[in-house]
């Protein structure tokens, strides 16, 4: 049941990245991350509130709530920066440090040991999301030697990092929650403080936040996002009770293949398409290892 549930975490990631690419395509990426995380946070209060799964508000939840928010935060700006500094072809092959970093943390701070088959497995998305990124006819090692000179390097694995440390916090929040009020929390809390970062970004930078020029169409992308992101959250933290968090950010990292189909078949973003293909087979055959030994 957990794969079934990271794997709709996975479509509903790649759901996310394409409307916010369009939303960014009217408005800044800040000011439309904040705002499609506002509004899957408030329909996921919808959902507790419908469910009647209010819960105590216990000293262990606020805890992993102040825990939580500060690298949720800094894992988004830094993948912004990181894309306003470099192209996405040295950023996206970095971020396949997510699942690796996590495992690791898993081992050492929750006490979850994979089996050596799924490790296998979560080396294999690794590589896969790695050579997913790649530039077609760029060298495989470009991502790697563009680490000693490219802010965009050091930006991408700040991310990596920042992520890696929210998602093993998730498991305590979880259990202080439950899954579904603490995605609420999860994504009203980051839209929240995001929302309140603005106008110090727009102090530090006045063109760099991107306020939207067309109010429509940015508002129905925002919210097409912001439907997307509840149910990734709510499938995720669901996953994320059921077994190791290692096992399921290795699964939700097949999203990588379905917004690439996504680009390919409606952004028409086709150039890469066939660079991609030994990452998919690696993806798919690392999250087949974790599905059947994990």
């Amino acid at each position: 049941m957990w794969v079934l549930l990271a794997l709709t975490s996975a479509c509903c990631s790649a759901g996310t990245s394409f409307s916010l690419k369009r939303a960014v395509g009217h408005g800044g990426a800040i000011v439309s991350t904040a705002a499609a995380r506002v509004v899957a946070g408030m329909l996921l209060l919808a959902l507790v509130a419908a469910l009647r799964a209010w819960p105590d508000l216990t000293p262990a939840y606020w805890r992993a709530a102040g825990m939580v928010i500060v690298p949720e935060v800094l894992g988004t700006l830094f993948l912004t920066l990181a894309l306003r500094s470099g192209d996405l072809s040295l950023v996206q092959p970095l971020l396949g440090l997510l699942p690796p970093l996590v495992m690791a943390g898993g081992v050492l701070f929750l006490d979850e040991v994979p089996t050596r088959e799924a490790g296998l497995g979560v080396a294999l998305v690794t590589v896969g999301v790695y050579c997913v990124g790649l530039r077609p006819g760029a060298s495989p090692l470009q991502p790697l030697r563009a680490l000693a000179r490219e802010r965009a390097s050091w930006f991408a694995i700040a991310s990596a990092c920042s992520w890696s440390v929210a998602t093993l916090v998730h498991k305590t929040g979880i259990a202080a929650v439950g899954p579904f009020p603490w995605a609420a929390t999860l994504a009203l809390g980051t839209g929240l403080v995001l929302c309140a970062a603005l106008p110090w970004m727009a102090w530090k930078a006045p063109a760099g936040i991107g306020l939207p020029a067309e109010g429509t169409p940015w508002v129905r992308f925002v919210v097409q996002a912001g439907g997307f992101f509840a149910l990734q959250q709510a499938a995720l933290h669901l996953a994320f009770r059921a077994t190791q968090t290692g096992y399921v950010i290795a699964i939700t990292s097949t999203g990588i293949l379905f917004a690439t189909a996504l680009g390919i078949v409606l952004l028409r973003e086709r150039a890469a398409a066939r660079t991609r293909l030994a990452g998919a087979l690696l993806i798919c055959g690392g999250a087949m290892l974790v599905a059947l030994f994990g």
